[in-house]
């Protein structure tokens, strides 16, 4: 029956994220890696989660402004701001998250966000975001305050930017002179509710298996 497959699944993806939870929570009590250690971790394994310590320098790429992102109710966008960072002697981009902006009221303008304007050492978290195959690209919007995007496709990014980008983006644990909230949501379903739905499959599926035994019980009645 597609109703108990489907909360079989619903139970086997809710184990999947307990694991990945369990594994953010051990990556917590990490001592913050340099960025050579992050690098050479697996390409199979999520770097999601993974404290990072890191030396970054402002560029002239335009901020990235994520769109349609809510908070508490709140329309608005997630900003990150291009950062360079020198590695194996060469300059790739990692994308710093600044935090959440609440969107104007009207579409013709993105807000303002102050950058990060010096040098500096910034310690955060990285996290990497899968690629939904219904929509993934970027579909970007340059404006006057940054560029507007729809999906954080990194590959896509690159090429939008011009750019070398690592494939993760670091949330820093604070900055200075910034009060955006930061929002730490590395997937967005929990395996709570996995399990919730599990469970509502598994409760259609006996409701539907109970109609069909008084269907089949009333129809014989009905013979006799």
């Amino acid at each position: 029956m597609v109703l108990v497959k489907l909360g079989f699944w619903q139970l086997s993806r809710g184990e999947e994220k307990l694991l990945l939870e369990q594994q953010l929570q051990d990556r917590e009590q990490m001592t913050p890696m340099v960025i050579e250690q992050l690098e050479e971790i697996d390409s199979e394994f999520t770097l999601t989660g993974f404290p990072l310590q890191v030396d970054v320098q402002p560029e002239t790429i335009p901020l990235i402004y994520i769109d349609n992102v809510t908070v508490e109710g709140r329309v608005g966008y997630t900003v990150l701001q291009p950062m360079a960072v020198y590695f194996q002697g060469e300059k790739k981009i990692l994308l710093v998250e600044l935090g959440f902006a609440v969107a104007p009221a009207t579409r013709e303008r993105l807000p303002r966000v102050n950058g990060i304007e010096i040098a500096q050492n910034i310690v955060g978290r990285v996290y990497q975001r899968s690629i939904n195959p219904l929509s993934s690209d970027v579909m970007q919007e340059p404006m006057l305050e940054g560029i507007r995007i729809q999906n954080l496709n990194l590959k896509q990014l690159s090429k939008v930017l011009d750019a070398s980008l690592f494939d993760f983006v670091l949330q820093p644990y604070a900055l200075p002179n910034s009060d955006l909230p930061k929002i730490w949501s590395p997937y967005p379903i929990t395996s709570q509710k996995h399990f919730g739905y599990a469970f509502q499959w598994f409760g259609m599926a006996a409701v539907y298996a109970l109609l069909v035994v008084l269907f089949v019980v009333r129809k014989r009645k009905v013979k006799e």
